[in-house]
């Protein structure tokens, strides 16, 4: 296969968003590496198993996300979450589907995903969020410390960037993902 720019999409190869991206990803020429911590559930071909030393690193960025998502009974899902860090930590641009809802006045990425966006944030990451409920893009404004609404279509700039998101795709999810590489690569 015929890669674009050594372009790399990062993800976590759930069943999903993270296999939409993946899709996507293979379909225009992009390579792939699905992060997954030991697991025989996961069955993408760009699995990339983390170490024990890897996961106790993805721990560590998951109890810091936690401090500003503050959520409970969390170390049921710290292999999950823990791979999210490696997503996050590998590229330069997050891009995830999924549902925004709104906590203190600020607007706060829905579900299991929040803990990745969280983690792009705190390492000043750029992150796009498309709320698959409104059909809408969404940046995450430093200066605002709140998702803002975009104007246009998102085009992935970096080489290396992550594709993740809901588990419960729609169909308007889908179709931003299959956009979102149409813009970028045709």
């Amino acid at each position: 296969m015929k890669l674009i720019n050594h372009y790399t999409c990062y993800s976590g190869g759930a069943e999903g968003a993270d296999s939409y991206f993946e899709f996507f990803a293979e379909k225009f020429h992009v390579s792939v590496v699905a992060y997954s911590y030991k697991t025989k559930h996961h069955k993408s071909e760009n699995k990339h198993e983390l170490t024990d030393d890897q996961f106790k690193e993805g721990v560590e960025n998951v109890m810091k996300a936690n401090e500003v998502l503050k959520r409970s009974k969390i170390n049921q899902y710290l292999k999950f979450l823990s791979r999210n860090w490696f997503q996050v930590k590998s590229a330069d641009e997050i891009y995830a589907v999924s549902s925004l809802k709104k906590v203190n006045e600020r607007l706060q990425v829905k579900g299991g995903t929040a803990w990745a966006i969280q983690m792009a944030i705190n390492t000043n990451k750029k992150v796009f969020v498309y709320n698959q409920d409104i059909a809408q893009w969404f940046y995450w404004d430093f200066n605002q410390q709140n998702f803002i609404e975009l104007k246009y279509q998102p085009k992935i700039t970096s080489h290396h960037f992550a594709g993740i998101g809901t588990r419960n795709i729609n169909i308007f999810g889908i179709n931003a993902i299959e956009e979102l590489f149409k813009n970028t690569f045709e």
